[in-house]
């Protein structure tokens, strides 16, 4: 029996998920149970939010009613890999379902609206390196976490994931792509990953959607279910990151491609350098190989390295 939840109790939900402090948090959770209807598919609902409102008050006790002594997830997440990618959206738009596909991440995918409550991160790979994926809390057009506006300014890269199952895509992209204006994330950071490419009707909503938005936005439709589109979605994301992989050579020893430096475009041989050891900056000289160079050819501090480059440094 479905639990019916009411629109209401989603929008305290995602205030919820906002609330800095637990007398926040507790006054929010005891509403929400409030409206829940009481029948018998809503009795896991209401049971859960019994035990979160029972365990604020408990530590509220065991310290003395004090400010702060309990707290949320963090806005920051620590960057790891080749380039940190914030995924956003519209409720149902496939976020968890690409993350629980690409990474090894397990995150609740439903159905049901608003699984996701806080962010998730999981590591996609991509060749020989990863990307960071950090799955979000549902956007909505009248409420938008400050969590996640902060995860998005201080990644690298914005994902903005539609279903291709939803006949109210174009209103979805409308609506994100406000959020993102008004919040004044810059226009070079999105783009948009159109998922379920397997759903019923997909290929028409995608003829819509590219008639649209085509002209104005990165689209990249994909399957997270059946993979398709996944490779070309890769590539894009390492092309936007604006980064290049540059590969250590010890001397005397064969060339390898298995553990590049990631740099961004632009970097010199001093930035590989630093980049592979912070002892590795007071090399005596080095020498590259790469398409733009004679095999073996010497390089000074400040040369350019290009993507693919191999360097050996001598100290």
């Amino acid at each position: 029996m479905p639990a019916n939840l009411p629109p209401t109790y989603y929008k305290l939900k995602h205030e919820h998920e906002a609330a800095k402090t637990d007398a926040e948090r507790l006054v929010l959770l005891e509403e929400m149970l409030r409206i829940v209807p009481k029948h018998k598919g809503s009795e896991k609902v209401v049971a859960d939010l019994r035990r979160r409102i029972a365990r604020i008050k408990k530590g509220a006790a065991a310290t003395g009613g004090k400010k702060g002594a309990r707290k949320g997830y963090s806005e920051h997440i620590p960057k790891q890999g080749a380039g940190q990618i914030v995924l956003l959206g519209p409720p149902n738009g496939g976020k968890s379902q690409i993350l629980a596909a690409f990474t090894k991440a397990k995150p609740a995918v439903s159905p049901t609206p608003y699984t996701t409550t806080a962010p998730l991160v999981g590591m996609l790979p991509y060749e020989n390196i990863q990307f960071q994926l950090i799955d979000t809390p549902s956007l909505m057009p009248d409420f938008v976490s400050p969590t996640v506006l902060t995860l998005a300014r201080n990644a690298e890269l914005v994902l903005i994931v539609l279903s291709l199952a939803s006949d109210e895509l174009l209103d979805d992209l409308e609506m994100v792509l406000a959020v993102l204006d008004e919040a004044g994330i810059g226009e070079e950071k999105p783009l948009v990953v159109a998922n379920q490419l397997d759903a019923t009707d997909a290929d028409a909503r995608l003829d819509i959607l590219s008639e649209f938005y085509g002209q104005s936005v990165q689209l990249y439709p994909i399957s997270a279910r059946t993979g398709a589109g996944k490779e070309d979605l890769l590539k894009a994301l390492y092309g936007a990151l604006d980064i290049l992989r540059i590969y250590p050579k010890a001397p005397g020893k064969p060339i390898e491609r298995d553990a590049p430096i990631v740099l961004p475009v632009g970097a010199t041989v001093l930035d590989a350098a630093t980049g592979l050891h912070k002892d590795f900056a007071e090399f005596r000289f080095a020498r590259i190989w790469g398409p733009h160079w004679h095999d073996g050819q010497p390089v000074s501090r400040n040369d350019a390295v290009y993507d693919g480059d191999v360097v050996e440094f001598h100290l």
